[in-house]
């Protein structure tokens, strides 16, 4: 009934069916009596009642998007048409806002992420691939999130054949990874390509730590004055966690020393990091593209897209009408 939003409902209305017993507990006068029972029970029935309205403003959003849908097969001319394809817009607009704040009360939790994610595919499924990439880079665009390091690869024949790029923002692993995997895309009845997906957490930031490193200074042993042989201008700074170790002692300041020392030491500890991660990212790439079966399936010869997963996503026309709609449906399972 309710389409991409039917699990989230659902999850609502079982949340809920407590909410006229609880209404009622708050009449009885043996409740009113103890006031701290009687405190408990309105904080449940305020938190319930706040579910409750959260569904119903859903419910009606979809209603009269629903209703606005019908009149649309009906109108008389284009003005009719743009006035009720402009209220349509609306109701989803509010629909995802809504079904947003009632996932989050029923404890759907936001994570800010960065990903990685790279694309993969043959000729007929670049089709697919290129707006497929594009809608994914405006919808996280729109929800906030920052889009860096782009890179695409061409085939010979003049197609783009792979894509990558990292995104950072609220929960946007969490939304890729049900894009994941080796997509079947039917031409000619028979035959099939692939398109990959793959999405991996990047490497985190590094933060370097007071805590963490130890600092000794000593004479400088090299050129540099008499300066070198009276002050301990020299700096060695250890990081414990790693035991990278960086000398150095090529200025005559302590201070620019122990600055470069520090820096000459992040950027190993970078440069570790990245090989580190390498191996992982390459890994889990593969892994995710040697995943096949999956629920999404492209059809060639008449440019749809199927979601096993979604009702509303059955032979729907690509590139998708809402791709913000399909991301939502895919978070509300």
């Amino acid at each position: 009934m309710y389409g991409i939003y039917d699990e989230l409902v659902e999850a609502a209305k079982k949340a809920t069916l407590s909410f006229d017993e609880t209404a009622e507990l708050l009449e009885y006068p043996e409740v009113q009596a103890d006031k701290a029972y009687y405190l408990s029970v309105l904080s449940r029935y305020n938190a319930l009642k706040s579910l409750k309205d959260k569904l119903s403003a859903l419910e009606n959003a979809l209603r009269e998007r629903d209703e606005a849908r019908l009149l649309l097969k009906e109108a008389a001319n284009s003005e009719e048409r743009d006035a009720l394809y402009g209220e349509i817009s609306a109701c989803e607009s509010t629909a995802r806002i809504t079904a947003a704040a009632l996932a989050d009360a029923l404890g759907r939790r936001h994570v800010r992420e960065r990903a990685y994610c790279r694309f993969k595919f043959g000729a007929r499924a670049s089709k697919f691939g290129e707006p497929l990439i594009r809608q994914l880079k405006d919808y996280f665009v729109a929800c906030g999130a920052k889009i860096e390091q782009e890179r695409y690869s061409t085939a010979k024949e003049g197609y783009v054949c792979g894509a990558s790029f990292c995104v950072e923002g609220e929960d946007v692993l969490a939304k890729l990874l049900p894009l994941t995997g080796a997509h079947k895309v039917v031409f000619a009845h028979s035959k099939s390509e692939e398109l990959q997906i793959a999405a991996t957490p990047c490497a985190e930031e590094l933060i370097i730590s007071d805590k963490d490193l130890k600092i000794d200074l000593f004479h400088s042993s090299g050129a540099g004055g008499q300066n070198v042989n009276k002050v301990e201008t020299a700096v060695r700074v250890t990081h414990i966690p790693t035991g990278t170790v960086v000398v150095c002692q090529d200025e005559r300041s302590q201070l620019k020393n122990k600055q470069r020392a520090i820096e000459t030491l992040k950027r190993r500890l970078i440069e570790a990091r990245d090989a580190a991660d390498k191996e992982r990212t390459e890994a889990d790439i593969a892994s995710q593209f040697r995943a096949k079966n999956t629920p999404i399936t492209f059809d060639f010869d008449d440019m749809t897209m199927t979601d096993a997963r979604l009702k509303t996503f059955t032979r729907a026309p690509f590139p998708l009408a809402d791709i913000a709609a399909y991301m939502d449906g895919l978070c509300a399972l």
